[in-house]
């Protein structure tokens, strides 16, 4: 009887664990939008064809109640012979609990240029 009684107690434990994982995982979206990563991806599905090397990153301002963040896709590898990398950064904001896309700059690191390890905004020629 004490076994049973032990491995109910366990299970309604885990059970419970289970419920406060999905309101952490809830916690993470704020809103009804789409997380900052998701709305790239979606935005751009060539990065799933694509035959480069890609790099994504998300960042948040904070671990608790972000209200900003910025999404980096780096490509490498590509058929240009003159683009080493090309970085995209996209900015976002939380609004009322959605995620909205406030910015994009993307960024050339050039294979024939005085500086090769550093990105830079103007195309590479």
């Amino acid at each position: 009887m004490l076994r049973l009684l032990s491995a109910s107690v366990i299970c309604l434990g885990l059970m419970s664990g289970c419920a406060t994982t999905q309101k952490l995982a809830s916690k993470v979206n704020l809103g009804s939008s789409d997380t900052p990563l998701q709305q790239v991806l979606k935005a751009r599905p060539d990065l799933r064809k694509n035959s480069a090397t890609v790099e994504i990153r998300q960042y948040f301002n904070s671990a608790e109640s972000p209200t900003a963040a910025q999404v980096k896709v780096t490509e490498t590898g590509l058929k240009d012979d003159s683009v080493r990398s090309i970085r995209t950064t996209y900015s976002f904001k939380n609004v009322d609990g959605d995620w909205k896309k406030t910015g994009t700059q993307t960024e050339y690191q050039c294979m024939r240029s005085k500086n090769t390890k550093s990105f830079q905004k103007a195309k590479c020629s």
